[in-house]
């Protein structure tokens, strides 16, 4: 059973600890191998200075190797300390900024909650991004909740906006419309532009000038150019075959992309429900949504029955979130994964 513990270095530090009133008990174990190790020590008292100093020397090295591990982590963690600290600090002055803008506000007799209207209207596009896109509950109560929202946009929570020509054009020139600015595509000088730059072509092209020169130089103008012309017309035509290919996928695949954005939806105007495109949508207009359903623009919910959105696509987050009167705010792109509701666009 002891021979298990053959060369063990627990033996050897207690041997070195006590001083070694215990160093019979290694006696019959020590050979010629451990006897010749560098390290090995089998008594203090007989030991040489060499291997005295080379275990002190191992032992300082043990102790600067933690104590550098030690200093990195505290290194570590005072950065991380020092990127809060900075998160805190700009939190801050953006708040106060925030604060001193609505106190500015208040001393010139516009509250929060009743700014400049604009048009027929008695809140502003303004007003509006600010509320959902910050998710201030606070400002959306001061403003009456979804209902004083719909007062303001003069929309009924029942039967919606009235939806004649009128009313959407007016709709649309004050708060805009439910678009957003499109990358511009590639033009068919781009895709030449890049056909162009292709390596084997490029060599090809090379070759076709070598030729033509070399051709020249020694068969004559009439007679010489006939290589050097026959590989850069085929290069050439390669080069426009491959944009034209190129440009033409390139548009069926930005027409795909439009018709799969372009989803349609049900909206209540007039107390019907009218069928509508989501570029369609007009501020103020009442949504109804169910499984399945996309929600077509930021907006806040009227109604809901165990309403449950995927927010995935838009924050990263898996986790399904429930909407009521303490969460009633709804993002554009999201899903619905349960339940069904109203909601009030709000763009």
């Amino acid at each position: 059973m002891t021979s298990l513990f053959k060369g063990s270095p627990y033996r050897r530090r207690r041997d070195l600890e006590t001083g070694g009133s215990r160093s019979s008990d290694f006696d019959i174990y020590s050979g010629d191998e451990e006897s010749s190790s560098t390290f090995y020590i089998p008594s203090t008292k007989n030991a040489s200075v060499d291997r005295l100093r080379r275990w002190r020397q191992a032992a300082l090295v043990l102790n600067a190797s933690r104590r550098f591990r030690y200093t990195l982590d505290l290194k570590k963690e005072e950065e991380k300390k020092q990127i809060l600290r900075k998160i805190r600090a700009h939190a801050q002055a953006i708040r106060a900024a925030y604060l001193f803008k609505e106190a500015g506000l208040r001393v010139n007799g516009v509250s929060v909650s009743q700014r400049i209207p604009v048009g027929d209207f008695r809140i502003t596009q303004e007003q509006l991004t600010a509320i959902t896109r910050d998710h201030n509950l606070n400002a959306l109560w001061e403003n009456g909740g979804a209902k004083g929202i719909a007062e303001a946009l003069k929309t009924n929570l029942e039967k919606g906006i009235h939806g004649d020509d009128e009313d959407l054009l007016k709709r649309r020139n004050v708060f805009g419309s439910n678009t957003y600015p499109q990358k511009k595509a590639r033009s068919f000088w781009r895709f030449l532009w890049e056909a162009w730059q292709d390596l084997t072509l490029i060599i090809l092209m090379v070759a076709a000038v070598a030729s033509f020169v070399l051709g020249i130089k020694t068969e004559g103008f009439k007679e010489g150019w006939y290589d050097g012309a026959s590989i850069a017309f085929a290069v050439i035509l390669i080069i426009i075959v491959t944009a034209v290919s190129d440009y033409k996928q390139s548009l069926q695949f930005q027409n795909l992309s439009e018709e799969k954005r372009n989803i349609h939806l049900e909206v209540i105007r007039g107390g019907r429900r009218v069928g509508v495109s989501i570029y369609d949508i007009v501020v103020g207009d009442v949504v109804p949504l169910s499984i399945g359903d996309q929600v077509p623009s930021d907006g806040i919910l009227i109604t809901g029955h165990s309403l449950a959105i995927d927010e995935s696509s838009m924050t990263g987050e898996s986790k399904i979130s429930y909407k009521n009167s303490r969460e009633p705010f709804l993002m554009a792109g999201c899903k619905v994964a349960d339940g069904s509701g109203t909601m009030l666009v709000k763009f």
